[in-house]
This record gives structure tokens, C-alpha cells and sequence, in this order.
């Protein structure tokens, strides 16, 4: 028998450091490769074409753990900026 460890949306989102929200768009998108159980228990992977609104979604861990979102960084130059002297008479 074949062993997967498999996410909830909040275990999935504790893995990248996303929001709960931010994994269900990476599904969306496709991205991320999301799924339910099904009638009998086994895992279907879920389509775009069929939503079933109030179902929980499920991640491998494995594919998690593959994705690493973009970094999020200051500016470039932003810490070069000249602050601004007081004129003194």
C-alpha cells in the first residue's frame, strides 16, 4: 500500500509561509495540484471545471514542500535615499 502524507489548506499554507488564502489561488491557478476525497474515500484530484463549493481541499506534501513563492524584498535603492537636513540660519 502506498503511503502519501496529505495537507489540509491550513497545514499547506504553514509550509511556504502563505496565507490559507494565497493556496487556494495557487489551485486555482494550477500551480498547485489540489484534492478531495471522494464517494469511497480515495483522493480525487479536483478540476477546474468541477467546483464543489464547502468541500475541504487537500495537498501532498511532497508538492508543498517543492513550492517556493517569490521573495518579497525592499526596493532597490530604497535605503540609499538622502534624508533631508534642517537648514539652520
Amino acid at each position: 500500500m502506498l503511503t502519501l502524507q496529505v495537507l489540509n489548506t491550513k497545514g499547506a499554507a504553514r509550509q511556504p509561509g502563505c496565507s490559507k488564502t494565497w493556496i487556494h489561488k495557487l489551485a486555482a491557478t494550477g500551480k498547485l495540484k489540489a484534492f478531495t476525497y471522494g464517494e469511497e474515500g480515495e483522493l480525487v484530484e479536483q478540476t477546474k471545471e468541477v467546483k464543489k463549493p464547502g468541500r475541504a481541499l487537500y495537498f501532498l506534501a511532497d508538492e508543498v514542500g517543492r513550492y517556493q513563492p517569490a521573495a518579497q524584498r525592499r526596493p532597490r535603492g530604497s535605503k540609499n535615499k538622502p534624508k533631508e537636513k534642517p537648514e539652520s540660519k
